[in-house]
């Protein structure tokens, strides 16, 4: 009996030996492919890793060159900003002159108006007054007040008149006349 429990003992090694073997042969396929697994991602890694700094150094070199032409651009954007504001002084000193060159052509035009009318007021006056050869104004130097009599020598002798309205128009044409003369 001692011989058949050695027999069961040494088959039952031996089957246990066998399924060992198949198992550790398994597991040494799927260690294999673990390894050529795991080789592969290295060799992969490894690539990526140059590729990552080939971008990172290239993306830190174009940084520098837009950095450096950022600092070159800079003098060029502070000129066209001082231009910037040269050109609004321009157009705002040019602004204020054309306004006060607008100013006086508008008062020169009212001093012309002016001027017309006191010719035209002046001519219709002279127009309706009748010709006279000789007409003496008691008025005194060289005033223009009104006169209280006004002579007047024609053919027939001399002829008093009340009508003072042509003397009128005489002192409003001279102050009209000394008011453009003395605003020049």
């Amino acid at each position: 009996m001692f011989e058949v429990a050695m027999l069961i003992i040494g088959l039952s090694v031996a089957v246990l030996v066998f399924f060992l073997i198949q198992t550790l042969k398994k597991v040494q396929t799927s260690l294999d492919a673990a390894s050529k697994t795991l080789t592969e991602v290295q060799s992969v890694v490894h690539t990526v890793k140059g590729d990552v700094s080939e971008i990172v150094t290239s993306a830190k070199r174009i940084a520098d060159q837009a950095e450096s032409k950022l600092t070159a651009i800079d003098p060029l954007v502070e000129s066209v900003r001082e231009t910037g504001e040269v050109l609004n002084e321009v157009a705002t000193v040019a602004h204020n002159f054309s306004s006060i060159w607008t100013d006086k052509l508008k008062q020169r035009a009212q001093t012309l108006a002016a001027k017309q009318e006191a010719r035209k007021a002046a001519k219709e006056a002279a127009a309706s007054l009748e010709p006279v050869p000789s007409l003496a104004i008691d008025a005194g130097h060289d005033s223009l007040r009104p006169a209280h009599s006004i002579s007047v020598e024609g053919q027939a002798g001399n002829v008093k008149s009340s009508s003072l309205s042509w003397l009128d128009w005489m002192e409003t044409g001279v102050k009209v006349a000394r008011a453009i003369t003395g605003s020049r």
